[in-house]
């Protein structure tokens, strides 16, 4: 069984509005209203005096705390981006020493794009099969948006900077995590380049994809959808979930929708991110259940049911 023994986040002091990024990012008036006042966005996170290792580092100390960093035998960095840095920074290695992580072996982890953070919990699981009780992972998630290309889908979404951290292991007084759903429908693999035909296919069929691997992740969990006490989305917008949510039968003011006017969808953060605001505000307690969820272009759709536990201090 595996648990999320903590969770941290390090959250930029810095944001810009949409409209400040519109001048940059050629957006028009039309584009600009369509961001803030339809689909919900409004501040954007970005860290201009940090780079990425400096993002992961923080976040990776905020979840540890003070967990015997010798027992932390995996550095997992799940980013959507496929290259994060030119191979001779070693920016995972560097992060590792940062950290004081003497015994950990570093991996890398990408090609689902936004869902790669939720995917990384399994593959953490199978990196600790078998392993003494006491040994842990953590997975640190996080981008640097080096190009104003890369702070845009257009019509989605508006892309900021921020990093989450999580400490997984056989703890039970962590979350445990309970169900899990991966779909991926490689039709799409262009991404934004797919041809209109596709392209105006995926955007009709987004929420009933989304909406089946959050079934299947409720299904592979063993509880009624009813039962979930928050939703913990990529803050990609708001104008998706009330669909979703009344497809599932979870009523739709339990989806966690906060953190989508504060710092944009910050890649594969969102749900820990997320996980951490819900707990830390106390709209969530012991007990309760959690569906942690996203899409990745590509087109990549994961959901993940945690079941909270009382916390480790």
């Amino acid at each position: 069984m595996l648990y999320l023994e903590r969770v941290g986040t390090f959250l930029p002091q810095d944001s810009l509005s949409v409209r400040e990024l519109g001048g940059p990012l050629g957006l028009t008036e039309g584009q600009v209203l369509l961001f803030s006042r339809i689909l919900g966005l409004n501040r954007i996170a970005v860290a201009p005096d940090l780079d990425l290792a400096d993002l992961l580092t923080a976040a990776g100390e905020d979840a540890l705390g003070d967990t015997d960093r010798d027992e932390v035998r995996y550095l997992l960095h799940a980013h959507t981006m496929q290259h994060t840095g030119p191979p001779s920074r070693h920016l995972l290695e560097n992060v590792r020493l940062k950290l004081g992580l003497r015994h950990a072996s570093v991996v890398s982890l990408s090609h689902l794009n936004c869902v790669m953070g939720l995917h990384a919990l399994q593959i953490a699981r199978y990196l600790l099969h078998g392993a003494p009780p006491q040994h842990k992972a953590l997975i640190v998630t996080g981008d640097k948006i080096l190009s104003h290309r890369l702070r845009l889908i257009p019509d989605t979404t508006l892309l900021g900077e921020a990093a989450a951290g999580c400490v997984v292991g056989t703890d039970p007084r962590g979350d445990r995590v309970i169900g899990r759903a991966l779909t991926v429908h490689g039709k799409f693999y262009q991404c934004l380049d797919c041809p209109d035909p596709l392209r105006a296919e995926y955007k009709q069929r987004y929420v009933e994809l989304l909406g089946q691997a959050m079934a299947a992740a409720i299904e592979d969990a063993g509880c009624d959808p009813a039962s979930i006490a928050a939703v913990l989305p990529h803050n990609v917008n708001r104008l998706s979930w009330k669909k979703i949510c009344g497809a599932l039968g979870i009523p739709a003011d339990r989806v966690f929708l906060d953190n989508v006017p504060k710092l944009g969808h910050c890649y594969t953060s969102d749900p820990f991110i997320n996980l951490a605001a819900v707990r830390d505000g106390g709209r969530v307690a012991a007990g309760d259940l959690v569906l942690m969820a996203g899409a990745g272009m590509g087109a990549a759709f994961a959901a993940t049911v945690v079941q909270l536990g009382e916390g480790i201090r």
